[in-house]
């Protein structure tokens, strides 16, 4: 075989980087982040060489292969060639990190990878502008462009040599002499077979000495040390980890059971408080299902969801200091019963105050019949000085009221108690909480069916 250029270094350098690659998967397979970036660096390495082999061969007997196999083994080598590159920048880059800002890290990423994206196409329109090389009658030929391409591999590596020089402080003494005398065999080697050994793969041997060269800066004693250290927190860890999982499931199941009987209990005193009045049975189920899912829909978090359904639930535990008659009477009510109806809010809120993790608790049994214009009670409140949760359970309330049997009246249709919290908007309810209620109702067909059952079941 005849060849062009003699490959015999290439084979050299592909049997070191075979090596390391070895080397380096099987002695530090758990390994920090600058050697998985030298891992990469090493990968993208064999990968050039091979390619570069295969293009020496390839353009030897361009008469015998077919020409689009050619290009893109070519276009490979040279895509190859800016991976190697790019990877030890990033290495570089890894050593650097406590210099090296987050927002900072990510432009260098950024425009490094936007020049390479560039770079790709490029190769990828070289093969119909034939910018870098193509083929003059079988024969390999430089383009106009050819110095060009070799330049952003250089580019690479002249970047990673700025960031040791501004971050040298990160370097142990060991990484920068190796990495030093990197960039002196990368660059001797490139010139040479630029200038001078234009038939001879000198590049290849030259990065592939480079990286055995790195190589020993990630064998230090200090990391030897360091891996040996974190074998044993790893053990430790582990065996803490067991512990705190046991822990932890214990922890939950007590929390469950909590839960299970707080929501028991309030759903008992729930059911005592719709007792008082028959037309009112399983209101306050609806009002707290319907006040969780506008929460839900308003974007707060699930536990704030399921506090405002427990508050839903005892909204009105002070109608258990109202007599049954005024609650139960079927006509008009005097200005004296009407004040005592009213009162079931402070009632409630005096009842509700002493459970001080939830002050959600009182604050929507006290305020769930202020309005939003101030004209409201027990306190006149207006506007974003009522709470958000007692708004929130205003709207639902009114709503379900609205659609019940009372009394004095027929229940109204969905779309009369539709229209009449479109009414109220900016004066007895937060026109925002009315907007998403009504959206939520108009949504979802089954929307008050779906809560109805969610009664039904804890029922």
């Amino acid at each position: 075989m005849n060849l062009s250029y003699n490959i015999s270094f290439a084979i050299a350098s592909l049997f070191i980087t075979v090596v390391l690659i070895l080397i380096i998967n099987l002695k530090y397979s758990a390994s920090s982040i600058i050697n998985k970036r030298y891992k990469m660096f090493l990968y993208s390495l064999f990968i050039m060489i091979i390619l570069d082999i295969g293009t020496v061969i390839s353009n030897d007997y361009a008469n015998k292969i077919p020409l689009w196999l050619n290009l893109i083994l070519n276009t490979l080598y040279f895509l190859s060639g800016a991976l190697v590159a790019i990877f030890f920048l990033y290495y570089c880059v890894s050593i650097a990190l406590p210099k090296v800002k987050p927002n900072d890290r990510k432009k260098i990423y950024l425009i490094n990878l936007i020049i390479l994206g560039i770079y790709i196409l490029t190769l990828i329109f070289n093969i119909f502008f034939k910018f870098y090389f193509y083929y003059d009658n079988y024969v390999y030929t430089s383009g106009p462009l050819y110095l060009f391409v070799n330049s952003i591999t250089v580019l690479y590596v002249i970047e990673s040599l700025f960031f040791m020089i501004i971050c040298r402080k990160s370097f142990n003494k060991t990484q920068l002499i190796c990495t030093v005398i990197f960039y002196v065999s990368f660059f001797t080697s490139f010139i040479l077979q630029l200038f001078i050994f234009k038939k001879v793969l000198l590049s290849d041997f030259g990065s592939a000495i480079g990286c055995l060269i790195v190589f020993f800066s990630l064998v230090t004693p200090d990391y030897i040390k360091l891996v040996s250290t974190l074998k044993e927190l790893q053990e430790l860890k582990d065996s803490l980890e067991i512990q705190v999982l046991n822990r932890t499931l214990e922890l939950d199941n007590e929390k469950q059971q909590y839960k299970e009987l707080t929501i028991e209990t309030l759903s008992s005193l729930a059911l005592v408080i719709d007792a008082k009045d028959h037309y009112t049975n399983g209101h306050s189920f609806r009002v707290a299902a319907y006040a969780k899912a506008l929460a839900a829909s308003l974007g707060y978090s699930k536990q704030e969801c399921e506090k405002i359904y427990f508050a839903g639930l005892v909204h009105d535990v002070g109608k258990i200091g109202v007599s049954e008659l005024i609650i139960r009477k079927p006509s008009a009510l005097t200005a004296e019963e009407y004040a005592q109806i009213k009162d079931h809010t402070t009632i409630g809120g005096d009842i509700l105050k002493g459970i001080k993790k939830f002050k959600v608790f009182e604050e929507v049994a006290r305020y769930h019949h202020e309005r939003y214009d101030g004209l409201g009670y027990p306190n006149g409140l207006k506007g974003q000085e009522i709470p958000v949760f007692a708004r929130i359970v205003a709207v639902c309330d009114s709503f379900d009221a609205m659609m019940s049997d009372r009394s004095y009246r027929k229940a109204l249709s969905l779309d009369k108690a539709l229209s009449e919290l479109e009414n109220g908007k900016g004066k007895q309810f937060d026109a925002v909480i009315v907007d998403t209620f009504i959206y939520l109702v108009k949504r979802y067909d089954d929307f008050i069916g779906n809560h109805l059952d969610e009664l039904v079941n804890m029922s």
